[in-house]
């Protein structure tokens, strides 16, 4: 969970729980409980969210990971395959086999 998000979830669970304590306070500035509510279930609902959006940042970076490991065994295998052409026929039949570089 991002520490911004982090931090303005716990503000309005501590604004919730200070406004439910001084209920009768609060619904003469016009503040109903209707409203406390709403904010408790959003609150709530954020965290969730929030924890949606972590998870998938892990899976993000998981399958980053083994794009990478996969580039680099792709790499290695070309490196291979056009070494063995390379060692084999002259620079100017290289194209024919799909080696594209030059030395």
């Amino acid at each position: 969970m991002s520490v911004t998000n982090l931090n303005e979830i716990d503000k309005a669970d501590v604004l919730v729980a200070g406004l439910r304590k001084h209920s009768k306070e609060v619904s003469a500035l016009g503040i109903s409980a209707d409203a406390v509510n709403r904010l408790d279930e959003l609150s709530k609902t954020l965290r969730l969210k929030d924890a949606e959006v972590d998870e998938l940042r892990r899976q993000a970076t998981l399958k980053a990971h083994e794009n990478l490991e996969m580039i680099a065994d792709l790499k290695a295998q070309m490196l291979t395959l056009r070494k063995a052409i390379k060692a084999r026929y002259p620079q100017h039949e290289w194209l024919n086999y799909g080696v594209q570089d030059k030395r």
